[in-house]
């Protein structure tokens, strides 16, 4: 991106990876490991079983709002 960017008078954004971490909340991937911060991680498929289930799911890896609607959409859906 940076060495076309200028060419198509695009310039590139950069994106920073953000963890979630027990100590400070969202942090930066970098800062996290330079600090030595724990972060939390959850994998989709413990995302998807605690959907269907209807566990809690942690707020810091998705709004409640969002699991409501993705809720209604799985118990909709034939299993």
């Amino acid at each position: 991106a940076k060495r076309h960017g200028p060419e198509l008078r695009v310039p590139p954004v950069p994106s920073l990876t953000l963890v979630y971490t027990q100590e400070k909340g969202y942090v930066t991937a970098e800062q996290a490991k330079e600090e030595g911060l724990e972060t939390l991680k959850l994998s989709g498929t413990k995302f998807r079983k605690m959907l269907r289930s209807g566990e809690d799911i942690p707020e810091w890896f998705a709004f409640k709002s969002v699991v409501e609607v993705l809720r209604e959409d799985v118990l909709a859906s034939p299993k």
